[in-house]
């Protein structure tokens, strides 16, 4: 089984963490000794920690820079609508 070790600083990937658990896209930020810190995307941005020997249920695909932005420029466009909306509530 995969663990957070196996995966590569830079890239993306779409995991899903445990059996039953939603599908996310995540990037390595750092490593240490014995954890990494990752970046979960999405609607809300999360950075958390895990120990390396965990394991990861299922690593449905690895990205590369240029797909995880087409990805995240999805939720970039809903922010400014959002904030475009708030705009006009403001006036």
């Amino acid at each position: 089984m995969t663990t957070y070790a196996d995966l590569q600083a830079g890239n993306f990937y779409l995991i899903r963490g445990t059996v039953n658990g939603e599908i996310e896209l995540i990037s390595l930020l750092a490593l240490t000794e014995k954890c990494v810190l990752l970046r979960s995307f999405g609607q809300m941005d999360a950075d958390f920690w895990r120990k390396r020997e965990d394991t990861i249920h299922e690593v449905i695909e690895e990205l590369d820079y240029d797909s995880a932005s087409a990805i995240l420029s999805l939720y970039d466009d809903e922010d400014e609508d959002d904030l475009s909306w708030e705009d006009d509530e403001d006036e």
